[in-house]
């Protein structure tokens, strides 16, 4: 239950409030966040827009793979430039707000505008870019609003409520999407900006705030920002960002497509592909809600690694079998392993990088995810699938099975560099002292 007022709140300096409560505003508005973010990312990125853009208006794949390319470009220059910036000035969430509003302004505009193919793609990028701006400084938030020992259970119940979410959205979506695939972007804006406003209202940042001119602060951003790339060499987050880059990527794209994939094996038609989206959206909630719990019990390294290794696996066994009726294993599988990556990759992140540049470098965790988001779907699977056609060694329909061995290899890579990192529990989080509270 929603409590009537927020603990209250700490000396100044200490992110965190004296007293702790699970429902206390901030927390309750945080994770509805997740919930607004997650149906943005369902609707625009994995159901809607690319079935849109492929199957109705009969445009090949690389130009998804394309536009996604040009987002992460954009992101490449923008993402550490902004988390610095966040730092330098002690503030995310006007950028939190800047971005999501942009996100949902575009998504609207993809509902009402009937424009060329270019045009387009250009307002999908945008929207796209918006919505991975806003959560690389959404994040962070998470060690201003819980104590360290519990940031796992509220990661997970984000998440959860994230996809609880979109299962309870893709019934909106079953009225008001009929027979064209556009008329889902206008509730998909309505309901991200709905459920990111308590965000926007309650979410509190203390401590100092920075005010700086325009140009002192991007002068002062840029330096962080080469600096924070520099030491992302040394430390130990390096790697792990190197090992998203391939974890992400196989499951990332393999989101991006999934839809088409279902209709080229011949046996799934637009319901039954919704039906294995609920199925693993479903699944995504118990992967969140298990890996919550396990996180605090084990740590999330050894979390991550063991769900890297059953996305490798799912996709590999699909992949070389060809067995249609896999995909209504593969979709609850990947589910698990998408709630479960998304639970524990950032307390690792948080766990491991200091208050002060946390983010600089979830700047660069959420540019490692949309560069590996833009190169899977235009390297390991349109290319894979382009090639093999052009040279006339498999169809697509066939080209699909081999890119998602190629995935699969991704994955494996994933987990091998995860596997010597150090682990990190509540109590190695240097900024964040244990709570008092329930």
């Amino acid at each position: 239950m929603l409590e009537t007022e927020d603990p209250p709140v700490a000396a100044a300096g200490d992110p965190q409030p004296a007293v702790w409560r699970l429902g206390s505003r901030p927390v309750v508005s945080w994770i509805t966040y997740d919930l607004a973010s997650t149906i943005f990312s369902y609707a625009v990125i994995t159901r809607y827009f690319n079935d849109w853009i492929i199957d109705q208006r009969h445009h090949p794949d690389y130009v998804i793979g394309l536009m996604t390319f040009v987002v992460s470009l954009a992101l490449l220059l923008g993402l550490p430039l902004l988390g610095a910036l966040a730092d330098h000035l002690g503030r995310r969430k006007p950028l939190l707000i800047a971005f999501t509003l942009l996100s949902v302004v575009m998504t609207a505009l993809l509902g009402v505008l009937h424009t060329g193919l270019i045009v387009g793609l250009g307002i999908a990028g945008i929207a796209i870019f918006g919505y991975q701006a806003a959560s690389a400084q959404y994040d962070p938030l998470l060690a201003r609003i819980a104590p360290a020992e519990e940031q796992p259970r509220v990661s997970g119940l984000g998440v959860a409520l994230g996809y609880l979410g979109v299962a309870a959205a893709s019934g909106v979506f079953a009225v008001v999407v009929t027979g064209d695939d556009q008329s889902a972007f206008i509730p998909t804006a309505i309901m991200f900006l709905v459920f990111a406003l308590p965000c926007f209202v309650w979410v509190r940042e203390s401590g100092p705030r920075r005010r700086l001119a325009p140009r002192t602060a991007v002068a002062t951003a840029v330096a962080d920002a080469r600096h924070g790339l520099r030491r992302a060499r040394t430390e130990s987050y390096g790697r792990f960002l190197i090992a998203r880059f391939f974890y992400i990527d196989a499951i990332g794209t393999l989101t991006v497509f999934m839809t088409v994939y279902a209709k080229r094996t011949g046996h799934f038609d637009s319901t039954q592909v919704t039906l294995v989206l609920d199925l693993s959206i479903v699944f995504s909630v118990v992967g969140a809600l298990v890996a919550a719990r396990l996180t605090r019990l084990v740590g999330p390294k050894r979390v991550l690694g063991a769900t890297v290794l059953l996305v490798a696996g799912t996709l590999l066994v699909t992949g070389a079998t060809g067995v249609p009726w896999l995909l209504w294993l593969l979709g609850p599988l990947v589910g698990i392993g998408f709630g479960s990556i998304h639970t524990a990759d950032r307390v690792y992140l948080i766990r491991a990088v200091p208050e002060a540049q946390r983010g600089e470098v979830f700047g660069l965790f959420w540019l490692v995810g949309r560069v590996s988001s833009g190169v899977g779907p235009l390297v390991l699977w349109s290319g894979t699938i382009f090639v093999l056609d052009h040279f006339g060694i498999l169809r697509p329909a066939e080209g699909d099975r081999v890119a998602l061995v190629v995935l699969a290899a991704a994955a494996l890579v994933g987990y091998l560099l995860i596997r010597p990192l150090p682990e990190y529990r509540a109590a190695d989080d240097p900024s964040v002292r244990p709570s008092s509270g329930g």
